[in-house]
């Protein structure tokens, strides 16, 4: 089954221009029939793995206001049976890693660039249940699956933001409601950062959260900087440009602030190597653990041998794929934290292999492309399967 939750009318150009980034929109199903693409016990079960993240929260009416309290996961069956019948919510992290059709919904999306997508959170709740009133610093798409869901607006907030204290959870102290919307199956919420938003379940609910990653300017400068500073010599030192005697022997005039600046641009602001870093960056898997190295190393013959006698190579639903085309002779592949220089015989098939196989489907078509292209591909092909990018297609070897 094919999970598309946007609606056909949906105006991608005109979200994009108007809303992405900006502010909020509801989008309503308008009749469309919405299929969940799990059922409240698949989740139950995720969380009791524990390697999957799963978070539960309850609310607690108490002297006329609410208070919230937070444990992680991995839950027990036994967890489950002491709950009360409302005011909780089972979040499970990145359910498109583990389950082929959530991973589906993802598609609808496709135009925001993938190197963008953080994962499908999934919430389910029972009546009354939600995680507070609070805020995200990341665009989400918020996918109305099983029940209905009340969702409250508020302003734009920030880091400044009073919260409420003694709380893991990072809720807003006060929240004002701006707008009030009730969302039923196939409805969808599309909420920019830092906009206030408060849901509460309206009987048993699950809603599919699409995150999206948006690196903070302390991130980005920290880890550039880390990775910069393994380049650097302890002989490479600020100097003197154009030195002259100074009128007034204490002062730090602008021209050191200016060659200060020229220094740090030539160091920190290259744009190859920026463009390197941002790629390893964001390609980073969100569980490294998950994309582990083959056991079965294979050189690019064996692979090809392998290939040829039926092998089928999917990505690890873990990995994430971009690149960069800096000229028609010069490109990058940025995979799960790599970067590879692409010779000029492989540049073009750079953006079918990013954009293939993102639902579980095999890269046949992808894979005889790059084995045609000469040793470089078959290389290619054989690092993204050693360095556990590309895995077996396991369905493939079950029909067999």
């Amino acid at each position: 089954m094919n999970f598309k939750v946007l609606p056909e009318t949906f105006d991608k150009e005109d979200f994009l221009h108007n809303y992405w980034q900006k502010k909020p929109l509801l989008i309503r199903a308008n009749g469309k029939t919405f299929v969940d693409p799990v059922e409240p016990d698949e989740l139950a079960g995720f969380a009791c793995e524990d390697f999957i993240e799963s978070r539960l929260i309850q609310s607690h009416p108490a002297n006329g206001s609410r208070q919230w309290t937070l444990r992680n996961g991995p839950f027990t069956e036994q967890d489950f049976g002491r709950l009360p019948e409302t005011h909780w919510s089972l979040l499970i992290q990145a359910v498109d890693q583990w389950h082929e059709g959530v991973r589906e919904m993802l598609d609808d999306f496709r135009f925001i660039p993938s190197w963008r997508i953080d994962d499908v959170m999934i919430s389910y709740a029972t009546d009354g249940g939600g995680v507070g009133p609070h805020f995200d610093y990341y665009d989400v798409f918020l996918i109305q699956g099983l029940g209905k869901k009340r969702w409250r607006l508020g302003g734009h907030v920030d880091s400044n933001s009073a919260l409420i204290p003694d709380t893991p959870l990072r809720l807003l102290a006060e929240f004002k409601t701006e707008e009030d919307w009730i969302v039923e199956p196939g409805d969808i919420l599309y909420l920019p950062p830092n906009l206030a938003h408060y849901g509460t379940a309206i009987g048993d609910s699950i809603t599919y959260s699409i995150g999206f990653r948006t690196p903070s300017i302390a991130g980005i400068i920290d880890d550039l900087s880390s990775e910069i500073m393994q380049e650097l010599r302890e002989d490479q030192r600020y100097v003197d440009t154009a030195p002259r005697i100074p009128a007034r022997t204490g002062e730090i005039d602008a021209r050191v602030a200016d060659q200060l600046i020229d220094l740090l641009q030539e160091r920190l602001l290259n744009p190859s190597k920026v463009s390197r870093w941002f790629g390893r960056y964001m390609t980073t898997p969100k569980y490294p653990d998950l994309v582990p190295v083959a056991d079965n190393q294979l050189d690019p013959d064996a692979l090809r041998q392998a290939l040829t006698e039926g092998l089928q190579l999917v990505k690890n639903p873990s990995s994430r794929f971009a690149f960069t085309e800096h000229s028609p002779s010069d490109a990058e592949l940025y995979v799960d934290g790599h970067a590879i220089a692409c010779p000029a015989s492989l540049t073009d098939l750079l953006p079918r292999l990013c954009e293939t196989g993102t639902d579980g489907i095999p890269l046949t078509a992808v894979c005889d492309s790059l084995l045609h292209a000469g040793d470089d591909g078959a290389a290619l092909l054989a690092r993204l399967y050693n360095q556990g990018s590309l895995l077996p297609d396991l369905d493939d070897e079950d029909d067999e």
